[in-house]
């Protein structure tokens, strides 16, 4: 089984850790605890860098990427779950009336961490500024590969 994870645009990048296939493994035998999906931290990453056209690159996002890689740590928001077959859709929300009044935040990554707070997935997007009254919202979809 080989899960995947999407995202609806050529201008973000998104990847399952190898994290997520061990803790799934071990959660199914009873090793450790229970792994569920919890947390989006909001952040920034060097895998996102500007490039000469006044734009932004995106690097391949390693299977190794943890919470150490994510800096600039602003926020942290709950996961909104749903599944449909073998999807699972997972809804993340700012909560924009969290953040500082009058205080601007740089956000090119955020990291889908489970209920121990380890990454198990990376979302990697266009270099973007979030502040309190801007609304962000995003929808990844992980397709649970039953063959």
């Amino acid at each position: 089984m080989a899960d995947t994870i999407s995202v609806s645009s050529k201008l973000f990048k998104a990847k399952l850790l190898d994290y997520y296939y061990i803790r799934r493994a071990e959660s199914s035998i009873g090793k450790g605890n229970r792994f569920q999906m919890a947390k989006a931290y909001w952040g920034k990453s060097a895998l996102v860098t500007s490039n000469a056209a006044g734009g932004w690159n995106i690097a391949d996002i390693p299977s190794t990427f943890s919470n150490a890689n994510l800096s600039g740590k602003f926020t942290e928001t709950p996961l909104i779950l749903t599944s449909s077959g073998a999807e699972i859709s997972v809804s993340i929300q700012l909560n924009e009336s969290a953040l500082a009044a009058d205080k601007a935040y740089d956000l090119n990554t955020l990291t889908l961490v489970d209920g121990d707070g380890n990454a198990f997935a990376v979302l990697c997007l266009q270099q973007d500024t979030v502040f309190r009254g801007k609304a962000y919202n995003l929808l990844v979809t992980i397709e649970q590969k039953t063959a």
